[in-house]
């Protein structure tokens, strides 16, 4: 028979070892959404901007990399970015940092690409940009409808997950395009 001393140390003994090895769910990609604009909003404060109206911006911004947010979601938000550097004599830095922006990878529910815009951008400097995809993405389909699996105004995409700022490739898991790059394409 079991004594309150033996059941206390087989839970102990378990406990244990499932600290030692966590059980981990290997369902999505994701990443800190708010790092993505932190720079564009430092650098729209710099331009003259007030915190709260470049805090609306970027936050506004960051939530289209949320799992659930529109396909186009990303690039509406890069269009508010620009807006707003036009609004401060075209600020230059605002424009690069929304131009990496609208190309940082988003948030993945179940480990697929997500789907491209097939809508232009309403600011010409976003021409030609779109997201990369996360390095650990299922490169065999796309979540949805499977329509936008090729990126506005090109036929096909190689290497798969690459994008005009990450030509060799797509983006590690969770990273920040903004932390590997400072041009929005590369030269």
């Amino acid at each position: 028979m079991f004594s309150f001393a033996s059941c206390f140390l087989v839970s102990t003994l378990l406990l244990g070892i499932a600290r030692a090895a966590p059980v981990q769910f290997d369902r999505r990609i994701d990443q800190t959404i708010s790092d993505s604009t932190k720079d564009w909003e430092t650098a729209c404060i710099k331009a003259g901007g007030t915190r709260d109206k470049c805090s609306d911006v970027a936050v506004t911004a960051f939530s289209a990399l949320q799992e659930a947010a529109g396909v186009c979601a990303q690039q509406d938000g890069a269009d508010s970015m620009i807006d707003l550097a036009k609004q401060f004599n075209s600020d230059p830095d605002m424009i690069r940092l929304a131009q990496i922006f609208v190309q940082q990878p988003r948030n993945s529910p179940e480990k697929k690409q997500i789907p491209y815009c097939q809508v232009a951008p309403k600011n010409p400097e976003l021409n030609g940009l779109f997201h990369c995809q996360f390095a650990g993405s299922d490169f065999t389909s796309f979540e949805g409808d499977q329509t936008g699996n090729v990126p506005l105004g090109l036929t096909s995409l190689s290497p798969p997950g690459s994008c005009p700022a990450k030509p060799d490739g797509p983006v590690p898991d969770g990273v920040q395009l903004n932390t590997l790059v400072t041009e929005p394409v590369a030269v």
